[in-house]
């Protein structure tokens, strides 16, 4: 069956508009995506029930960001909440949902970051059980750890893609007063540990060396003391980049200059999935970096940053906490964004865009423009398209990586969820890929349906 979706998959690209645009970077590069911090408050968590099916719904949120997420090959994602089952519950202590961690891996991101101030917020069950999701999920991860042979044996976590073989660590500078006992580890920032784990990635032929650090002053828009010692602690000791998380604002990018070789220093994506509504928390910034190999030396490649804003807005039974990059909504779909939302989003826009002019080096910016792949993908969402429906759909086509691009998942305002492929422009195309998912026995009942922002409704 894998081997004939396979097969099937570059014949289907030419029926559809794909979730994924064409990607910038060769094959002999290998490109990064890095996001801030995916969090669960209450307000999110009760939003999110659906009383129809007694779950809860994500996936509608992501669907605007996924087709920017899998333009890069690693896109690497902090998960601030523990998974440690009911009750769930937001601030200070989290437990969300396992359907959240669901959306973030089916949307596209491949490696999970579990070190950071909440790790401990549900002691070793809450450590425990987030990993056995994450390892159900199938996903990279790292950041926290069962025991010492664990870690001994996926840490550093090892990426190897595009002949490159790059080190993700990650550290955090606390987890609240909080602590769990041993075996369980958690990866604190330590000079030590960080030394040592350096040495170990260096030992196992690496070409690059990423530190994920949590660290920071909240709600600063500059660096603190702390996290310049750190960052210059992480490249004294061998790293090639550090990305940086946790003040729940955005903080500069930087490319600098360190003993002839160029590196890339993130100080702070701020929120990426959040409930906060302070004026400088209403979003983050999403970080793009490619490196390239030649002679046995990499180098940094291009860097980008694309800013995105967290809007929660009511559809029916649900309020989705829709994540937006800059582009004109409301010219497609009127009232997407009230007026009121509207001067915020810009304001946060225009606050990041001011603080990165004064301070970003080197860093290009990346916007979604109305006439690209995925600037016409957001003019259907907005308004109407055609896709089939897979009535029997499950779950696990969301996270089959050889199918997940091709299918998404929606829930209309009465509660009812639907699995669809594709976003077809024209009947002709909706059909090619029914016939599509019929060669693939995906599933025996599929049919097409019109898909508008309020409802979903049969056509054939």
């Amino acid at each position: 069956m894998i081997h004939t979706r396979t097969s099937k998959v570059q014949w289907l690209s030419s029926f559809i508009i794909l979730f994924l645009s064409i990607t910038t970077y060769s094959q002999d590069e290998l490109s990064f995506l890095f996001a801030g911090d995916v969090m669960q408050h209450d307000g999110q968590i009760s939003a999110a029930y659906n009383k129809n099916t007694q779950s809860y719904d994500y996936e509608d949120g992501f669907k605007f960001i996924k087709p920017v997420i899998n333009e890069y090959d690693i896109k690497v994602v902090n998960l601030e909440v523990t998974l440690a089952g009911r009750p769930y519950k937001g601030y200070p202590q989290f437990s969300a949902p396992d359907e959240l961690a669901q959306a973030v891996v089916s949307n596209g991101f491949n490696v999970i970051l579990t070190s950071n101030n909440h790790s401990c917020d549900r002691g070793s069950k809450g450590v425990i059980r987030t990993l056995d999701v994450l390892d159900g999920l199938g996903v990279k991860h790292t950041g926290t750890f069962r025991n010492k042979e664990e870690r001994d044996k996926y840490y550093p976590l090892i990426i190897e893609k595009n002949g490159m073989k790059v080190a993700m660590l990650n550290y955090t500078y606390g987890t609240n007063g909080l602590k769990v006992n041993a075996p369980l580890i958690i990866n604190y920032i330590d000079s030590a540990i960080i030394r040592k784990d350096v040495e170990k990635a260096k030992s196992m032929n690496v070409d690059y060396i990423i530190c994920n650090m949590h660290w920071g002053k909240e709600y600063l828009h500059l660096p603190d003391s702390y996290q310049k010692k750190w960052e210059a602690f992480c490249y004294k000791v061998g790293a090639d980049m550090v990305i940086g998380g946790h003040p729940h604002t955005v903080q500069p990018i930087v490319r600098k200059n360190i003993n002839n070789e160029e590196h890339l220093t993130v100080w702070s994506m701020g929120n990426f999935v959040s409930n906060m509504s302070v004026r400088y928390t209403r979003g983050g910034v999403m970080i793009g970096a490619s490196i390239k190999k030649e002679n046995n030396k990499v180098t940094l490649g291009k860097t980008e940053q694309c800013l995105v804003y967290v809007h929660k807005k009511q559809e029916g039974v649900i309020k989705k906490y829709y994540i937006l990059p800059e582009f004109n909504y409301n010219k497609y779909r009127p009232e997407f964004i009230s007026a009121g939302i509207q001067l915020k989003m810009d304001g946060f826009f225009a606050d990041s865009k001011k603080l990165f002019s004064e301070h970003n080096i080197g860093i290009d910016t990346k916007t979604i423009d109305e006439s690209s792949t995925i600037g016409e993908l957001y003019k259907h969402y907005l308004t109407y398209y055609l896709a089939v429906l897979i009535p029997d759909g499950k779950d696990e086509l969301l996270l089959d990586k050889k199918i997940s691009p091709f299918i998404h998942e929606t829930v209309d305002q009465a509660g009812k969820n639907y699995i669809l492929s594709g976003v077809c422009t024209k009947l002709e195309q909706a059909r090619g890929n029914l016939q599509f998912i019929n060669d693939c026995k995906l599933s025996s009942e599929a049919y097409i349906v019109r898909v508008t922002p309020t409802s979903v409704t049969r056509i054939e």
